[in-house]
Formats: structure tokens, sequence, C-alpha cells
């Protein structure tokens, strides 16, 4: 309860994403009215918490599977997620995607990628944990699919 001469009201310290229900009533000389119906307001988006369990798969000498799970805190409605990959020295390479796994194709044989993803609200997010792996040599296979899950290969 909160108790005000004026006609607005600042509250702060509200989570993001979340409907809060308000109701007013006047005070006067002569007394309190009843309590207005509650309205409800839905605080704004921000930017998510990081992704987790980022986990790639090495599938071949020039393809990953790259999979994840939500973040824990959306502070709002997660609309994507950015996937960055960089080998050592390289740039960075993004792209988007709505999905919690993707293929990361056309990259080098034998070569270290580094990956991390942002989710995305109208804000994107942190940087979830790296996760370092490799690609085979040229023309091989991984039949028994490396699998590598925040930053130690398994």
């Amino acid at each position: 309860n909160t108790t005000t001469p004026n006609t607005t009201l600042t509250i702060n310290g509200l989570s993001f994403y979340t409907l809060y229900f308000f109701n007013v009533s006047v005070v006067t000389g002569e007394g309190t009215s009843p309590f207005a119906d509650p309205i409800g307001q839905r605080t704004s988006e921000d930017a998510p918490s990081p992704p987790l369990n980022v986990m790639a798969y090495n599938i071949s000498s020039t393809l990953f599977m790259v999979s994840w799970q939500p973040p824990q805190t959306p502070n709002g409605i997660i609309r994507g997620y950015q996937v960055n990959y960089f080998a050592s020295g390289g740039p960075i390479e993004t792209m988007e995607t709505t999905s919690t796994s993707t293929l990361l194709t056309g990259l080098s044989s034998h070569t270290t990628y580094t990956i991390f993803v942002r989710a995305r609200t109208v804000v994107l997010g942190s940087s979830s944990t790296l996760v370092m792996t490799n690609t085979n040599e040229d023309g091989s296979c991984n039949s028994n699919q490396f699998l590598c899950k925040n930053g130690r290969c398994i």
C-alpha cells in the first residue's frame, strides 16, 4: 500500500516482463473510497540470461551440430538465438535461428572452433559459456560424434 498526494506514482524494483495488477482508492477528509477494479500492466522486456548447456557435436570435417537449452531467465519472449563461431585468429561468423539447435556448415577441416550462443528478446542477451571443439581431418567422418559441453570434450 502506498499513499501519495499526486495523481501519478513511480514504482521501482519490478521484475522484467512480469504482469502486475494495480488498483487505486481516493482518500479525502471525508474518508476513503472503495478500491477501483484492478488494472493489469506488464513490465518491459529486457535482455535474457545466457542460453544453458551449449553442446557441439563434431559430425564431419566441415560440420558441427550445436544445441543448447533456453535461458533460465528469459526476461520476455525469446524471439531467436544468435550462434557465433570462429576459428583461432579468424573473424566471428554469426547465424540466427529460432530453434535450440543448428548445423554449422562450411567449416575448415582439422580446425579448432570456439562457439557461443546468445538469446534475443527485443534485446540481445549475453553470451553463453564458450565451447571449443575440432573438426575432423579432410574426408573423415566421426562415427562416435565427439561431444563438447561447457568447454570440455567428453
